[in-house]
């Protein structure tokens, strides 16, 4: 999630075939950074979590797009990467909106699989919610709203706020993002609450055995949420535990999540 927010420090870069075509928003310097490569339905679409850019998707973009034969999306999100920071107050919808226009600038019109890590798990389910384009969704330990209640958001913000003083000094850019974001908390957390996911929307549901959490007891009722998770649409939904794994499973085990992109693709192509 927010992990370490301190030592969050970006390194931009993204995998990429030097033989794939490969557009970005260079050519406007207000708009998100975007990398479009490969070709072939569904389009993919990779979403980092709170305070990471789309290096995080080095090491399985490249492996997806390959292998799977499909067109992928990475692109760093307001003042993340390469993009420049937004104006004006942090909403979450904000995000969503600043996705679809970046999507809409390269005339990505879907299907699309999302797939999601961390924070970015938000923004995801507020896009498979309301976009109909949307036929697949990965989720790589990723925020469900469940897992945050009012003790939960406090306890957040009193873990984090502390560290902005510091994180200002060492990466004033990142403190400029995840200050507003972090204040947001409440908001953001009713906001997609309000939002219900598809039950019919293909979903793999990746948990990672230690997790973000500061204790046991968190890790295992963030657990709890995304069994519930599960449960509530089981023909739709499947779960994978990531045994061994840190938050970042991206990283720790990257074959559980092509595989698991891999499988959603098979779905949405063939409807089942």
């Amino acid at each position: 999630m927010l992990r370490a927010l301190l030592f969050s420090l970006v390194v931009v870069g993204c995998g990429g075939s030097p033989h794939a075509p490969v557009v970005t928003t260079a050519d406007d310097p207000a708009a998100l950074w975007m990398q479009v490569a490969g070709e072939g339905d569904p389009t993919v679409v990779f979403e980092a979590g709170g305070g990471d850019d789309s290096s995080v998707w080095a090491g399985i973009e490249p492996a997806v797009r390959l292998h799977s034969g499909v067109r992928t999306v990475v692109y760093d999100r307001a003042g993340l990467g390469k993009s420049p920071i937004a104006p004006g107050p942090y909403m979450v919808d904000h995000e969503v909106d600043a996705l679809e226009r970046a999507l809409a600038r390269f005339s990505i019109k879907g299907p699309l699989v999302l797939v999601a890590h961390s924070y970015g798990g938000f923004i995801t389910e507020l896009v498979a919610a309301r976009d109909k384009r949307v036929v697949g969704v990965v989720l790589v330990d990723a925020n469900l709203p469940a897992s945050f209640d009012a003790a939960e958001i406090a306890h957040i913000q009193a873990r984090y706020l502390p560290q902005l003083p510091a994180l200002e000094k060492a990466n004033p850019k990142l403190a400029q993002v995840m200050g507003p974001l972090l204040r947001a908390y409440p908001d953001t957390v009713a906001r997609v609450r309000a939002a219900p996911f598809p039950k019919t929307l293909p979903t793999v549901d990746i948990v990672a055995e230690h997790s973000w959490g500061d204790s046991d007891a968190e890790n295992e009722a963030m657990k709890k949420a995304h069994a519930d998770f599960v449960a509530a649409a089981p023909a739709a939904r499947e779960a994978v535990f990531a045994a061994g794994s840190s938050h970042n499973v991206m990283r720790d085990q990257p074959e559980i999540v092509i595989g698991a992109i891999g499988r959603v693709i098979q779905r949405a192509r063939t409807g089942s």
